[in-house]
């Protein structure tokens, strides 16, 4: 069901990932001195003012944007009179400064991935209680669902294998376990319950919770999670190729779907898929797919080893066949991600 506030979560945070990759791009272009037909916030019509042969424009379609640089359409290029010499033409300059225009958008993906990253890495918080079971040890203490557990027996807690280690650790007498609820403190005494298996159990179902870094190790603690989500991104997508694991794809749909069940969470939840989807992203726009932002840089490479571009109709051919690929994956992953949601 499409709600406003998926609607509004799906457009500030897919919008802002596309935003930022572009402007990956056109930054990197400036500072080279490449020049920039138009820079646009949003799709379809708006309205535009050009300074400095720029046009920056705002469009009524908030989903990302896109970057236009000198030298990619002939109409504008012949439209103002650019040379192909001309050393704000992306064609005249170096291989390894085209490199690192088409490479800036991808990672600014990662870049924004590790910031979220360090953002969340500095919150703390705590073991939640998200249900209690009916006549359990903790209910006939006093504990409600939404309780956050502080402390048990005086030892701060924050994951779920710390909650369980001191439960057993209590041997069957009674424990005193700090709840924050409603802004204050309270402590609740119970006696956990000995289950068939032997284990010491009060009855309740927990969420983990995470303990902040100290702020100057967020930036480090944001890197290294950026770099195990991609490890991790790589790994699941090399076993798809060799057929170790099902191919399980997320189309716009699905992606829709996933945004909109993130903000009913909450921002923890939101940010943390932003960064997922950066991540994502990134690692899509390099794969060496003709129309991406990787089969750039594979054309580019083959050119830097051969001293020479690819020559124009090889390059169109394998952008067609590149588009051709890349739209029978979307059409792939939205028949996934309808295929769940009417199997759910």
């Amino acid at each position: 069901m499409i709600t406003l506030q998926s609607l509004v979560a799906f457009v500030l945070v897919f919008g802002v990932i596309v935003l930022f990759h572009e402007l990956g791009h056109y930054g990197t272009a400036k500072l080279l001195g490449i020049g920039v037909h138009e820079f646009s916030i949003g799709f379809g019509p708006g309205v535009s003012r050009s300074w400095r042969g720029t046009r920056y424009s705002l469009r009524v379609i908030p989903l990302g944007g896109f970057c236009r640089l000198y030298g990619m359409e002939p109409n504008e290029n012949e439209r103002i009179g650019l040379r192909p010499d001309d050393p704000r033409n992306f064609h005249a300059r170096p291989v390894w400064q085209r490199m690192a225009v088409i490479a800036a958008g991808p990672a600014m993906n990662f870049l924004q991935a590790v910031i979220i990253l360090a953002l969340i890495a500095t919150v703390t918080i705590p073991v939640q209680v998200v249900g209690l079971e009916p006549g359990s040890p903790a209910a006939q203490a006093g504990f409600q669902p939404g309780d956050a557990i502080v402390a048990i027996e005086g030892q701060t807690v924050y994951r779920t294998v710390e909650v369980n280690r001191l439960i057993a650790a209590s041997e069957g007498e009674p424990i005193e376990v700090t709840v924050r609820r409603d802004g204050q403190n309270l402590v609740l005494t119970v006696q956990p319950e000995r289950q068939p298996d032997g284990a010491l159990r009060i009855g309740v179902q927990i969420m983990d919770g995470m303990r902040g870094v100290p702020w100057w190790q967020a930036l480090p603690e944001g890197f290294r999670q950026t770099w195990q989500m991609t490890r991790s991104l790589v790994t699941g997508l090399l076993g798809m190729i060799a057929q170790r694991v099902p191919v399980e794809l997320s189309g716009p749909v699905g992606i829709f779907q996933i945004v909109g069940q993130s903000a009913q969470q909450g921002w923890f939840s939101l940010l943390l898929l932003a960064a997922v989807l950066n991540v994502n992203l990134g690692l899509l726009n390099l794969l060496p797919i003709p129309v991406l932002d990787g089969g750039w840089l594979l054309f580019l490479g083959l050119e830097g080893l051969r001293g020479k571009p690819i020559p124009p109709e090889h390059q169109g051919w394998a952008t067609v066949v590149g588009f051709a690929f890349l739209m029978a994956l979307v059409l792939f992953a939205t028949y996934q991600d309808i295929l769940r949601i009417l199997l759910e």
